[in-house]
Parts: C-alpha cells; sequence; structure tokens
C-alpha cells in the first residue's frame, strides 16, 4: 500500500515538472519528450519502413551504450568522454528522424554509430567548436543517398518522389503550407510534420535548452530572401526539416559558443544562406548545408579571436607585496623600549584562507578543468569531475593512450604499428584496437565494393 502512495504522489507530481518547473529537466529527457511526437507523426506516415529504420537505429543506441559501459569497466575511459555529449538512445532517434524512408538497414545502423562514437569521444575534447556532429552525419548520409541512389516516397502509395523544395525548383509546384505542417508529404521519416517539429522547438526553448535567438533568426533570414525573390512565405517557412535543424540541432546550448547578443545574427545567416541554397536546386538539404557553412565560419572566427587573445595578453605578473607590521594588544613594556626590533612580517595583499592551504599536497594549484562548470547540477558532471581531479589535465587535446590509439588505427595503418609499440597501452586495449580496425578496413572495403557493382 505504501509503495502505491509513493507511485501516485510521484506521478501527481509530473504535471508540474513537465510544465510548471521545466528548467529541473536535463538536456536527454527534455529532448526525449520532444522526439516523442516526431517519432509517433513518422510512424503513422510511413508505418513499416518508419517503425524499422526507429527500431534499428534504437539497436544501434543500445549496442553503444553496452559498449561504452563494458569499456568504463574493463580498462576505464577518461572522465572527459560523453560530457555534454546527447545520451545514445536519444541521439539514436535524433539522427532517425532525419533518414529517408528507404534507407538500408546497415546505412541507419552506421550514421547512428558514427555519430555516437564522434560526440561521445571526439567532440568532448575540441575547444571552441561550434559546429554540430550531427551536421556532418547528415553530410555523409547525403554523399551515401547519392551513391546508392535511395530518396524519398510518397507517404501515401509508397512510389518515389522527391521533396516539396525539389518540386518546387524544378516544376515551379508549391505544396500548400497546411499539408506541409500536417506532414503526410514526402521527405523524412520523423520531420515532415512542420506541426510536430515545432510544438517540440516551442517545448525546448520552454525548458531552456535551445537558443531562441537562432531560431528565429534562421526563419527570419528565409523570410526575407523569400520576400525579395518573391516566393509563397508560407511555403518556404513550414519545412519541417530546415526547422528540426535548426531548433534541435544547430540551437542546443550545449554546442553555441557564441555570446547571445550574437545568436540572431548566426541564424539570419544561416538562414540566407538555406534560401540562397534551395534557390540553386538543393532542396531538402540546403538546411543543413547552410548551417554547416555558418558553423564552420562561426567556428574559424572563435578559433582566430583565441589566436589574437593569446598573442596579446601578456605574461601574469606575481603579486606584488605589502609589508604589514605586527602590533600586539598588550600595553608597552619600559623594560622592552630598547630591545632589537623585531622582524616585519611579509604577506601577500591577498592571503588565502588557511582552511584551504591546510591539507594542499603541492603549492602548485591544479588547473581549472574545461568541464567544470559549477551551475551544472548532473550527477554524472560531478562524478566526472571528481574523477578528472585525479587524473592529468584535460586541455591541449586527446591525451588519452586509447583515444590516440584507436585515432591512429582508423586513419592509416602506422596507427596499428604505434599501438603495438606504446608501452603505456595494455594488451586488451591494443587487441581492442586491432580488432576494431581490421572491422573498418573491412566495412570501407565492402562499400567500395558496392559502389563499384552499383555502377
Amino acid at each position: 500500500m505504501l509503495v502505491v502512495r509513493q507511485l501516485w504522489r510521484a506521478l501527481h507530481g509530473v504535471p508540474q515538472l513537465l510544465l510548471v518547473q521545466p528548467e529541473q529537466l536535463n538536456y536527454d529527457l527534455a529532448y526525449a519528450l520532444t522526439l516523442l511526437p516526431l517519432v509517433i507523426a513518422g510512424i503513422l506516415f510511413f508505418l513499416q519502413d518508419a517503425l524499422l529504420l526507429f527500431a534499428i537505429s534504437f539497436l544501434a543506441g543500445i549496442v553503444c551504450l553496452l559498449a561504452l559501459q563494458l569499456a568504463r569497466l574493463t580498462f576505464g575511459l577518461p572522465a572527459w568522454i560523453g560530457y555534454k555529449a546527447t545520451h545514445p538512445l536519444v541521439a539514436s532517434i535524433l539522427i532517425a528522424c532525419f533518414f529517408p524512408p528507404r534507407t538500408p538497414a546497415w546505412v541507419a545502423a552506421t550514421m547512428v554509430i558514427i555519430f555516437i562514437v564522434v560526440d561521445t569521444i571526439i567532440w568532448p575534447q575540441l575547444q571552441r567548436v561550434m559546429l554540430h556532429p550531427a551536421l556532418i552525419v547528415f553530410g555523409i548520409l547525403f554523399l551515401i543517398q547519392r551513391q546508392l541512389g535511395f530518396g524519398y516516397v510518397n507517404p501515401f502509395d509508397g512510389r518515389h518522389l522527391d521533396d516539396p523544395l525539389t518540386l518546387w525548383y524544378k516544376l515551379q509546384l508549391v505544396i500548400d503550407p497546411v499539408k506541409l505542417y500536417v506532414g503526410n508529404v514526402s521527405g523524412p521519416i520523423g520531420v515532415t510534420s512542420a506541426g510536430a517539429v515545432l510544438i517540440g522547438v516551442i517545448y525546448l526553448w520552454y525548458t531552456r535548452k535551445i537558443s531562441l535567438g537562432i531560431v528565429t533568426g534562421f526563419l527570419f533570414g528565409i523570410a526575407a530572401l523569400a520576400l525579395v525573390i518573391r516566393s509563397d512565405l508560407g511555403f518556404q517557412l513550414a519545412s519541417g526539416p530546415s526547422l528540426f535543424l535548426a531548433g534541435y540541432v544547430a540551437a542546443d546550448r550545449r554546442r553555441v559558443l557564441i555570446p547571445e547578443r550574437f545568436t540572431f545574427a548566426f541564424g539570419v545567416a544561416a538562414g540566407m544562406a538555406t534560401m540562397i541554397l534551395r534557390w540553386y536546386g538543393e532542396g531538402q538539404q540546403a538546411a543543413w548545408q547552410g548551417l554547416l557553412l555558418v558553423s564552420v565560419v562561426a567556428t574559424i572566427a572563435l578559433r582566430a579571436q583565441d589566436l589574437l587573445r593569446g598573442r596579446i595578453r601578456l605574461p601574469s605578473r606575481p603579486a606584488p607585496l605589502r609589508t604589514l607590521t605586527v602590533e600586539s594588544g598588550e600595553p608597552p613594556d619600559p623594560h622592552r623600549l630598547w630591545a632589537p626590533v623585531r622582524q616585519e612580517a611579509r604577506q601577500p595583499v591577498m592571503a588565502m584562507s588557511p582552511v584551504a592551504t591546510a591539507y594542499s599536497r603541492a603549492a602548485n594549484t591544479r588547473p581549472v578543468r574545461s568541464f567544470d562548470v559549477q551551475t551544472d547540477s548532473n550527477d554524472l558532471v560531478r562524478q566526472m569531475r571528481r574523477a578528472a581531479t585525479r587524473g592529468g589535465p584535460v586541455r591541449g587535446g586527446i591525451r588519452s593512450p586509447l583515444a590516440i590509439g584507436l585515432a591512429l588505427a582508423i586513419i592509416n595503418p602506422v596507427g596499428l604499428l604505434l599501438t603495438w609499440t606504446t608501452p603505456s597501452i595494455n594488451r586488451p586495449t591494443r587487441l581492442l584496437l586491432t580488432g576494431i580496425s581490421l572491422i573498418w578496413y573491412l566495412a570501407v572495403a565492402g562499400l567500395a565494393f558496392l559502389l563499384l557493382t552499383h555502377r
């Protein structure tokens, strides 16, 4: 009976948590809630095709999650792995929403695995990079889609049909914006409904998980150029995939590194680039291409700004010392007036508290971690922060032997040689990296064989 009462009280607290105090939700839970209407709409419109792709992507996410947990328990992973990364299960659905309905199963699983690996292992170590890894994965998907020839289909009869933006470019055919809002048109399985995407974007903004300036600026940029070329404004704005890329991907506050006052300008530039690419026939792919282009420019600007600041910044000088006379509160003793003068104590201007210095084992303080954020109350971040204080510094690139060996093994065969000749890497890690390298080379050879036979 007590368990039933506790469950009933917990259910009563759910509406308050979701609607009254949504800022207490973490990013993964908020994204999972907003991806639910996209999954339902995709299954209603594309039936078994969407159901199969969502199931395969979710299974791939489970495999990645288990692999990461096994790696943590077996030989341990650095604390920065997974920091500010999307949960593998949420990431699998986020990527699957942008798949065309006829995407092969092996392509769907591969794209999910690539995104999780990049977002979990590589991206947390990159400093000042305002580029969402999902945009890179969508670019790889676009290249595979062009080579294998699978595209979009009509949700009514399942026949091949171009997306609405491509039909507008080729045939000057403008589809009713109401139909685009509902979503029963050809396109990616989870984001053809602009209405479902808009509901998710609004809730993400309500939970303070995305930047509203990027979303509004993106729509403003598209609307401005649509009015210039005298195109249908409602048709250009009612694109579900474009709104999905701007709201769910590019506006993620974990990836936005520019100040809030510049987010609107970033969105305007991305929207105008998207509209220009649409005018030249890129269709549904114009959104991620425009966002990718502007993100690269923003990343270059951030890197250049850091470089200039590093050159201008002067070397830090030691804190000046101020001489303080140590006096006692006792009355003066006439017998000690001619005693030798006591030495004056020299103290720094800002003396540290004895509580903070009494237990310090080293004179030099540890460097501040890049993920040492005081405002983040997530327990996982606290655990990673405690683990990182026992290890080496994070800044300065990837220094883990596992990460270095993995990167070298994927790039070229020299990585395998370095992996087996590096004394700091144990034998299980070497065997694991060798197996991953062999699987990688076999996958590349198989892909090349498929491309050659397809031609």
